[in-house]
This record gives structure tokens, C-alpha cells and sequence, in this order.
């Protein structure tokens, strides 16, 4: 339950870092999409990082 809401928060998380970027960095002339997931993808790894050293040698 608790992996759950860490994975949701970590979601919500990179796409509300990714929606910003563009608006307030001023990555307009790097194009919106490429402004999201420079932000968002970075976000997701270290979330990714994190489920996995907390969740390895569960099973």
C-alpha cells in the first residue's frame, strides 16, 4: 500500500515539475515536449531508484 502511494506521488510529482518547466524556465525554444521530459524523466529515474533499493530482496 504504502509503494502505491509513493508511486503516485512520484507521478504526480514528475508531471507537475514537467508542466511547470516550460512555463517558468523559459524552454520555449526547446519546444514543450522536449521541456517536459527533461524535467519529468529525471524525476521518474530517481522515483524509479527509490521503489527499487526499498522493494529488492522482498520476494
Amino acid at each position: 500500500m504504502v509503494m502505491r502511494i509513493f508511486v503516485t506521488v512520484v507521478i504526480i510529482v514528475a508531471i507537475v515539475a514537467g508542466l511547470a518547466a516550460p512555463l517558468s524556465l523559459n524552454f520555449m525554444n526547446m519546444g514543450v515536449l522536449q521541456g517536459f521530459f527533461s524535467t519529468a524523466l529525471p524525476i521518474l529515474g530517481f522515483g524509479a531508484l527509490i521503489k527499487y533499493l526499498c522493494c529488492c530482496g522482498h520476494k
